[in-house]
C-alpha cells in the first residue's frame, strides 16, 4: 500500500453536500483518507487494512483509525473480522445507488421546502449563483459555486431539521472533489439545475423535489460506472 504524507483536505466535498455545514473530526479525516486509498487502488479488494501503519503515516493515535474502520465497515467499504483485522471488500451496486437515492430524497425535500418558503430576494440571489453555475467551465469553479447554491437552498428551507439531516447525510462515496473525479456530472447538473431554478421561481416545490431526485439518480449511474471501472464494484472478495 502507498500512502500520502498528510491528511486529506478536511473540507473535502461530500457528494456535493453544502460545505461549511459541518466540521469533520480527525476520525472523519482518517475515514476520508482510507476511502481515497481504496478509490485510487492503493488498497485493493481482499487486502488487509494496515491500521498501525496508517496511524503512523498520518501522525494520529490508533483510536481515530479504529473508529474510521468501524465507520467504513458500516458503509460497506471494509469488512471487520474478529481477531483477524479489517479487509477491503469494495462496494456493491445496490448500496451505491441507494446512497444517491437517499441523498436525492433528503436534498429534494429540503429544496421543496425552500421553494415553498423562500422570499423573492432569496430567489433572486439564488438565480444569480445559478447564472454563474451555468457559465462555469472548470470542475473546481463549478464545485465552489454548487456548494454556494446548495447552502442557500438549505438556508431557504428555514428548518433546523433539514439542516441537521443534511449534515447526517454528508458522507462521500467519491473522495475529494466530486466534480473533479466525475466531470461528466457537470453536464447533468447544469441541465437539471435549469429546471430546478425554473421551478424555484414558480414556487413549484413538487417539481423542484422531482428534479433534485432525478439529478442524484443520474449521478448514481455515473458513479456506478466509475467504481466498476476501478474495480471497487463487481470484484468483491472474501478475505482468505
Amino acid at each position: 500500500m502507498r500512502h500520502a504524507a498528510a491528511l486529506p483536505d478536511p473540507f473535502a466535498d461530500a457528494d456535493a453536500a453544502p460545505r461549511g455545514l459541518f466540521r469533520p473530526t480527525s476520525t472523519q479525516q482518517v475515514t476520508d483518507y482510507i476511502r481515497r486509498q481504496i478509490f485510487e487502488g492503493n488498497l485493493t479488494v481482499g487486502e488487509r487494512v494496515p491500521q498501525d501503519e496508517i496511524a503512523a503515516q498520518l501522525g494520529v493515535s490508533r483510536v481515530p483509525v479504529r473508529e474510521a474502520v468501524i465507520a467504513l465497515d458500516r458503509e460497506g467499504w471494509i469488512m471487520m473480522q474478529p481477531h483477524r483485522g479489517a479487509y477491503v471488500v469494495g462496494l456493491d451496486e445496490n448500496s451505491t445507488r441507494d446512497h444517491y437515492e437517499l441523498l436525492g430524497r433528503v436534498y429534494g425535500f429540503g429544496a421543496r421546502r425552500a421553494a415553498e418558503r423562500s422570499t423573492p430576494e432569496q430567489i433572486n440571489a439564488l438565480a444569480a449563483v445559478h447564472r454563474q453555475l451555468q457559465a462555469a467551465a472548470g470542475p473546481q469553479e463549478f464545485s465552489k459555486l454548487n456548494r454556494d447554491f446548495l447552502r442557500r437552498i438549505v438556508s431557504m428551507a428555514a428548518s433546523r431539521r433539514v439542516s441537521a439531516t443534511v449534515r447526517l447525510m454528508a458522507v462521500s462515496i467519491i473522495p475529494g472533489d466530486f466534480f473533479v473525479e466525475v466531470p461528466a456530472a457537470i453536464k447533468t447538473h447544469k441541465r437539471h439545475l435549469r429546471e430546478i431554478m425554473k421551478a424555484m421561481k414558480a414556487g413549484d416545490g413538487e417539481a423542484v423535489e422531482r428534479e433534485t431526485i432525478a439529478t442524484l439518480r443520474q449521478e448514481a449511474d455515473l458513479v456506478v460506472t466509475l467504481l466498476t471501472e476501478r474495480g471497487i464494484i463487481g470484484r468483491g472478495a472474501s478475505p482468505a
